[in-house]
């Protein structure tokens, strides 16, 4: 099974919780440490409950409660690229022990397969993240100014797809952003436009479950926006698309819980574990 939930996500700060079959981790810490740790409290949870936290780069919309968090819970592993610690490292978080990720090599972590992966963004070693489980795969890809062959590589059979949708064309030219950061959010390792979500949509080899559109800019973009874009990428591909729920991420809301793959109830897993120690317990009795 896996899941998540977007606690926060857009230009002010994005964090999100992972379900790895049963276990829970962060995908960034770009928003204070307390509003992570009430929006834990609301689902019955707690930084204990936390195995580690995902760092795709070290810019501050991504990191911001991350110091505050490894005081609080110094048991959380990271997980990161090499370039991002040492990134972290220069802005006063030194890391003492992370899993160092390398692009495109696969490691286990509760009991699913993880893939990081190579984006464009004008950060130290910044990736998505491709985690496989029971056949079912989810694919976080956020801040990347294009689309290439490497992010294509990985959502194309994604079955719960997060995706970039920053700005809209029109909303950057108008908004009250200089001129210099309207041309870094437009570069290629800047961020990814509405449209180009449609760029990733028409080379997928199947329709996933479920896609999120996240990290939406404040000043030069809306939910309307983005929807409409993907709206006008379905209408123009017929039925294909059209049973793909669509999800976008909030700044300040809370996103729905998203979930693929199968997940045993607290029961019937109970029965199974049962069934198993009173198997072992005859086998013994055997000798």
């Amino acid at each position: 099974m896996l899941g998540i939930t977007f606690i926060g996500s857009g230009s002010k700060g994005n964090s999100a919780l992972l379900e790895l079959e049963n276990s829970y981790y962060l995908l960034d810490a770009g928003i204070s440490c307390k509003r992570i740790c009430d929006y834990l409290a609301a689902n019955e949870l707690t930084l204990n409950d936390l195995e580690g936290i995902f760092i795709t780069h070290e810019h501050d919309d991504h990191i911001k409660g991350l110091k505050v968090l490894l005081k609080k819970a110094p048991h959380l592993k990271i997980y990161c690229t090499r370039g991002t610690a040492l990134a972290l490292a220069n802005k006063g978080i030194p890391l003492t022990e992370y899993y160092s990720l390398k692009y495109e090599e696969l490691f286990e972590i509760s009991g699913c397969l993880c893939t990081a992966f190579k984006v464009p963004h004008d950060a130290a070693e910044p990736m998505g993240l491709h985690i496989e489980s029971q056949n079912y795969s989810m694919v976080m890809a956020t801040d990347l100014g294009c689309v290439t062959k490497e992010v294509i590589a990985h959502t194309k059979n994604a079955d719960l797809l997060c995706i970039e949708s920053n700005y809209d064309a029109e909303l950057l030219k108008d908004c009250s952003y200089p001129s210099w950061l309207k041309q870094r959010i437009k570069s290629k390792t800047g961020h990814l436009p509405n449209e180009g979500v449609r760029g990733i949509l028409s080379r997928m080899t199947k329709v996933p479950q479920s896609i999120v559109l996240m990290h939406l800019s404040q000043e030069s973009n809306t939910k309307e926006k983005a929807l409409e874009s993907i709206e006008s990428f379905l209408d123009f591909d017929g039925q294909a698309f059209r049973n793909m729920h669509i999800t976008v991420a909030s700044q300040d809301i809370p996103s729905e819980r998203l979930i693929i793959g199968n997940k045993l109830p607290d029961k019937l897993k109970t029965k199974l574990i049962s069934a198993l120690e009173n198997n072992l317990s005859q086998r013994k009795a055997l000798g």
